[in-house]
Formats: C-alpha cells, sequence, structure tokens
C-alpha cells in the first residue's frame, strides 16, 4: 500500500507543478471571463452599413406605413444618446425605397435581383395586393416575399415581417369594424407559473409554494452532468497517454524493477483521481463564489456537490483503468487511438439519453440506465439533480453496483496492464486483450 500512496504522491506532485495543470485551472475563468470581454466589444463595434430596400407595394397602402415606422426606427433604435450628450449610431439604417413596376412581375423581378447583385440594393421586398385576405393566397407566389443575396442578416427581414403584420391586422380590425384594443384585453393570456408544494411542519403549520427556478430545476443538474463528463473525458485520455508514454520510454520496465505491475497501475489511478477532484474542487469553488457573489447561494445543495464528486471518483477509477489498460497494451499511439474508441463510445452514449431522463427522471428508462453502472456516473447525477430526486435506496445501490463494477474494471485492467506494459511490437486484439483478462 505504501507503494501504491507513493506512486500516487508522485504523479499528483509532477502533475500539479505541470504547466497543463495550471492552464486546466485558468481555463474556465479565462474562457467565461473571455466570452464576457467579446460580447461587450460586440455590443460596441456593431455593423452600422446601411441597407437599402427596394419596395414593390402590390397592396397599394403599406409603403407609407413602412416609411413612417422606419423615422420611427431611426430616431428610437439607430441611435442613442451617449453620457456627454452626443448621439451615436448603434444600429445599422434601413434605407427604403418604393419601386413602382413598369413592366410584368417577372421583369420586375429580374430588374430587382440584378441591383441586388451589383450591390446597389441589399435586397427587395414583394407585396401582393391578396395580403388582407385571411383565406387564399396569391396564385403561385408568397403574399410577403424577401429577396437577398445575404439571408443570414435577419434584422430587416424581422423588422419588416413586424411592422407588416402589425399594419394588416389594424386593417382587418378596422374593415371588420372591431375594436383591435378591445379584442386584445379579451384575448390576453394568462401565464402558467410553476410552484413547488405547499410544505407543512410538525407543528401543522404550513409554508407557502416557492415558485421554481429553471435554473436550479434544470440548468444545475444539466451542468453539473456535463462537467463531470468534461472531466472524465479529459482525465481519463490523458492518463492513457502516459502510460504509453512511459512504456515506449521503457520507463516502465525501470518502475516495475520495484512495483508490481498492479501497484503501479492502482498508483496511477489514484494520482489521476486526486489531481482531477482537486481541478474540480476549483472549478465548483470558482462557480461557488460567483452563486454568492450574485445571492444565488439557495439554488446550489452541498448534498449535490457531495453526489457529483463520489460519482466523478468511480468515474475516474472506472474508465482510468480502462484507458490505462488499453495504453498498456498498444505500442503505439495511433494503434491506442483505434482501441480506446469503444471507451470512448461506452462514455458518450449516456448523453443520448438525456433528453428523456430530463423529461422523465424517475421513470423506468431512467431508473435502468442509472443502474447500469457504465452509465451510472452521468444518469444518476442528472437524475440527483433533477427534482424530485430518486429514492436514497436507488443512490445508494447505483453506487455499490458502480464500485462492485469499477473494482472488476481495475482487476481485469490490472492482468492486462501486467501483460501489456511489458509487451512490444505488434498491438494485440480484442480477442487477445480478452484472453489476458482471463489468465493466471
Amino acid at each position: 500500500m505504501n507503494k501504491i500512496l507513493a506512486i500516487a504522491k508522485t504523479e499528483y506532485a509532477i502533475a500539479i507543478r505541470s504547466k497543463a495543470f495550471i492552464i486546466g485551472i485558468l481555463a474556465v475563468p479565462l474562457l467565461m471571463g473571455g466570452s464576457i470581454l467579446v460580447q461587450k466589444f460586440m455590443k460596441n463595434h456593431v455593423d452600422t452599413t446601411d441597407r437599402k430596400c427596394a419596395i414593390v407595394d402590390r397592396a397599394g397602402f403599406l409603403y407609407p406605413i413602412l416609411e413612417s415606422a422606419n423615422a420611427e426606427r431611426e430616431r428610437n433604435v439607430v441611435f442613442e444618446e451617449t453620457e456627454s450628450g452626443e448621439r451615436k449610431q448603434v444600429r445599422p439604417r434601413f434605407l427604403i425605397e418604393k419601386y413602382t413596376e413598369t413592366g410584368s412581375p417577372e421583369q420586375t423581378g429580374i430588374e430587382l435581383s440584378r441591383r441586388v447583385k451589383k450591390g446597389d440594393l441589399f435586397a427587395y421586398l414583394i407585396i401582393e395586393k391578396e395580403i388582407l385576405d385571411t383565406d387564399s393566397t396569391a396564385p403561385g407566389r408568397p403574399i410577403l416575399a424577401y429577396h437577398t443575396k445575404t439571408p443570414t442578416f435577419e434584422a430587416l427581414p424581422d423588422w419588416i415581417g413586424s411592422t407588416v403584420n402589425q399594419a394588416v391586422l389594424s386593417r382587418r380590425f378596422e374593415t371588420a369594424q372591431l375594436d383591435r384594443s378591445l379584442v386584445q384585453k379579451l384575448s390576453k393570456r394568462i401565464r402558467l407559473t410553476s410552484l413547488g408544494l405547499v410544505k407543512v411542519s410538525k407543528d401543522g403549520s404550513s409554508t407557502a409554494a416557492k415558485r421554481e427556478s429553471e435554473l436550479k430545476t434544470t440548468g444545475i443538474p444539466i451542468g453539473a452532468t456535463m462537467l463531470l463528463y468534461m472531466l472524465v473525458m479529459t482525465a481519463t485520455p490523458m492518463l492513457l497517454n502516459q502510460v504509453l508514454e512511459e512504456k515506449m520510454q521503457k520507463i516502465s520496465e525501470v518502475l516495475l524493477s520495484s512495483v508490481s505491475p498492479f501497484q503501479l497501475l492502482m498508483g496511477k489511478l489514484i494520482g489521476i483521481v486526486t489531481i482531477t477532484l482537486t481541478l474540480s474542487l476549483l472549478y465548483l469553488g470558482s462557480l461557488y463564489f460567483v452563486a454568492w457573489r450574485f445571492n444565488m447561494t439557495d439554488l446550489i445543495e452541498f448534498s449535490t456537490l457531495g453526489w457529483f464528486l463520489l460519482l466523478l471518483a468511480l468515474a475516474l477509477f472506472m474508465y482510468g483503468s480502462v484507458f490505462s489498460a488499453v495504453g498498456a497494451a498498444c505500442s503505439e499511439i495511433k494503434d491506442s487511438q483505434s482501441m480506446m474508441m469503444p471507451a470512448i463510445v461506452v462514455i458518450i452514449v449516456p448523453l443520448f439519453f438525456l433528453p428523456a431522463v430530463i423529461e422523465s427522471p424517475n421513470s423506468l428508462l431512467a431508473t435502468a440506465l442509472s443502474l447500469f453502472p457504465p452509465a451510472t456516473p452521468t444518469i444518476m447525477m442528472l437524475r440527483i439533480g433533477l427534482p424530485p430526486g430518486p429514492p436514497i435506496w436507488q443512490i445508494f445501490l447505483s453506487i455499490a453496483l458502480t464500485g462492485v463494477f469499477t473494482i472488476l474494471c481495475v482487476a481485469a485492467a490490472g492482468k492486462v496492464f501486467r501483460i501489456g506494459i511489458l509487451s512490444q511490437g505488434q498491438t494485440p486484439t480484442f480477442a487477445q486483450i480478452f484472453k489476458w483478462v482471463f489468465s493466471k
């Protein structure tokens, strides 16, 4: 045991002093801070190039409305007043012009398309005369057609669609002699509020149900699950590369002169688990500080954090043993990349079931997956975070099953590690590795 701990301490000490570990610590805050800075930078550097649009108003009444709405948009949206009292342009202007047709609809389309290609226009809009009809469409053509060669710019068509629809609805109400404001008041939707349950204390008093937070009920569980997945996917392949590198450089042969293969494997596993747990504690501590800074600590339950660390440790032992065995069995990096693919698939597949688990966390499917050891860390972590949460006996049963499965994985990996770490030459097939598992 002393040798195992000595190897684990050495692995841990080397890792925390490495540049990769320091980069790993700084990666998340740098990315989060960088995204905030980029958002602020992009907010102040909006493309304010004018967008010119020709409008063919076959309905005969919408162009003046669009022209008036565009003037109001330019006053209230395009320009903002700065602290110094100056007016600064913060949005692109829409320059609209009325196009009078002189030929057939086909000729109109050809002419306006030519102008868009030349850069004289950014887009053109065709409004059919049947736009007020409620039960018919223009023959062979859409009623409201927006043409451009830059469809990814959505501000202009969104503004046109909203303005035209408001104008058309107003005209339809006027034609039907209805008070639009009254109709809107009578058809106002009632908002559904999601609440928890009323709590009753031992003395019979009750506590009013609290409003459910979508961030707490869904966002945090999904975030914790994805963080667990990312930590496992980052740490375990790194262990494979480390074992393979030591084997290729003959370092393993020197180590095995002092320790057994199983002691070497367990030392590396404990080392990678402690390294990753340290990294996760730093991440979780940073997130808790952010939550405290914004008075959101009530969204975080410490019991969930405890289950997170336990499931993460089991996942690292389980998958780490498999990846280290693959690294020991291979002789070249290119061979390890193909052999570790089945293990990666086993880690990824549970993610395919996340939507179904989120929709019904206590269903038969979700329960079965959370009790199936290869998928337990991911699925059970999600179920623990999602209300109402799984029964406590299911959590302990899943931990027990995963623990047993992890012991079997470590034992099997130990046999593969013992034979593969000193083998050289051609990389064994999966059938040969399977035989190593049951060898004496």
